[in-house]
């Protein structure tokens, strides 16, 4: 168990390039028996799948090599795992590319009536083995399915991969032991991040200050665990590996000095800018004379996500709230049955540009308690009805906010819609929640922040509206269902 915890970024990558190696070969052959079994036309003949053993092996070489290129070894997780599926969607398209052009180089040709000269017997052997038979009979539908079940399968893999991986670090198991140096509002900051993301590997051991602010006791629930003169005998007695410097007041001078420190003992380190709140927009680096200069990314306006957006929004609310009508039918009888009044919820809420609009919902609570309050968070809750607690829980009280969408009010994936009384407490940062149509679902709700309000976690509401795109929004899409279910299975 010792020597697991000690190389375990190390072994977890090396099992993870395995699985992905098995989990291609899969995708290939489920790709393969769907073809011959259901898309190949009666009568048409379908060479045998060991035909295809030389252009599996290709294919899964391929991917390997191109989840390399993209990071996906580097043993780094993002919150919610996104950018890890970004990657993995990237990676599957030019693993695809790849092996189209390796196809067609590959393709037999008669050596034989090549001069005999050892440059061309030094390419020959390399060739002869890789050299695919009966490429040309190769189906370019083929090869789109192959790709889909490889993309789909790896989909699947990493996300469990994920949950094992959870269960790891809430064992102990491959965590980095980490300080945040400072113990200002900032540091506290990050350290409730550290805490709601326990899946990023982190363990949280304590606070480290600076020396002009020397202090013991307790922050949090964590102690100060020293300052900074004393970083080698820390990092020995806590195994610290890496420091996540909070003290965004520090000069420049200062901060190197502390960086260089960290340096020297080998210490890892991240800082957090001063400039943190102008770092919640996108920007670039540019550089006159080796002097940097950060330039802000002015928004685009993405017409064409625009339109594919509004489209999937159309079509998803109009084909959910048809094919729902006869549990609407049971759930309006249900609500008018247990409690008088009316079956649906309306609510003034702000949206893009900060504009308001009523959000509808089914009713969940007794009429004379639903009001600008704060949401109910217990299944105990006195306002709440039966009907209510069972259309919570499962989700079905949102079912309503489709017309919201289909109407051009919200869409299906952004931010969450808040109340007046609420947004007119924002401060400019949080006003940048209102850039985009709020959403029924998002990144905050399927984050381990969702239990807190919404206005205390704005950051996933802005990382959402500066990397806005459909593989995000549908990966949002499915991440929202597994965590329904996930909730629903749980009470």
């Amino acid at each position: 168990m010792e020597y697991l915890k000690r190389n375990f970024d190390i072994l977890y990558i090396v099992v993870q390039v395995w699985i992905d190696g098995l989990i291609t070969m899969a995708a290939c052959m489920a790709g393969y028996w769907l073809y011959a079994t259901l898309i190949l036309p009666p009568g048409v003949h379908m060479p045998p799948m060991d035909d295809f053993r030389q252009l599996f092996v290709l294919i899964t070489g391929i991917v390997l090599s191109c989840f390399w290129l993209f990071g996906l070894y580097q043993g780094q997780k993002s919150i919610l795992n996104v950018e890890e599926y970004r990657g993995l969607f990237k990676a599957t398209l030019m693993s695809f590319l790849v092996t189209s052009t390796a196809v067609f180089l590959l393709r037999e040709v008669e050596f034989s009536r090549t001069p005999d000269h050892w440059i061309y017997n030094l390419a020959r052997y390399p060739y002869e083995l890789l050299r695919l038979e009966n490429s040309d009979n190769y189906s370019r539908v083929l090869y789109l399915t192959l790709f889909f079940f490889i993309f789909l399968f790896s989909m699947l893999g990493r996300a469990i991969m994920f949950r094992v991986l959870s269960e790891f670090y809430a064992r102990g198991i491959g965590n980095t032991n980490v300080a945040i140096f400072g113990t200002g509002p900032m540091a506290l900051r990050l350290q409730q991040k550290l805490r709601l993301f326990p899946t990023l590997g982190y363990r949280f051991v304590g606070f480290v200050e600076a020396r002009e602010n020397q202090r013991e006791g307790l922050v949090n629930g964590f102690p100060v665990l020293g300052h900074e003169d004393e970083l080698d005998h820390l990092r020995d007695a806590h195994d610290l590996r890496r420091i996540l410097i909070a003290k965004p007041e520090f000069d420049e001078d200062r901060l190197v000095g502390l960086c260089k420190k960290l340096d020297n003992f080998g210490i890892q380190y991240q800082v957090v800018p001063r400039l943190y709140h102008f770092f919640s927009r996108r920007f670039t680096v540019e550089s006159i004379d080796s002097l940097p200069l950060i330039t802000p990314v002015p928004l685009r306006g993405r017409p064409v996500y625009n339109f594919v957006k509004r489209t999937g929004d159309v079509l998803v609310s109009a084909s959910i709230l048809i094919g729902s009508l006869p549990i609407t039918l049971l759930v309006v009888i249900l609500i008018k049955r247990e409690s008088p009044g009316p079956v649906f919820f309306t609510q003034i809420r702000q949206g893009a540009n900060n504009r308001s609009f009523r959000m509808v919902k089914f009713r969940t609570m007794f009429a004379d308690m639903c009001g600008d309050a704060v949401t109910p968070q217990s299944a105990s809750d006195p306002r709440v009805t039966r009907i209510g607690r069972f259309l919570r829980k499962s989700s079905l009280d949102e079912v309503p906010q489709l017309w919201n969408v289909l109407i051009g009010q919200m869409s299906i994936v952004g931010p969450r819609p808040e109340m007046p009384f609420i947004v007119e407490r924002y401060n400019e940062t949080q006003m940048l929640r209102l850039d985009v149509k709020p959403g029924i679902t998002g990144l905050w709700q399927v984050s381990e922040a969702r239990k807190a309000p919404i206005h205390e976690n704005v950051d996933y509401d802005l990382y959402y509206i500066e990397n806005q795109s459909v593989f995000l929004d549908v990966t949002i899409a499915f991440l929202t269902v597994a965590t329904m279910l996930r909730l629903t299975s749980t009470h």
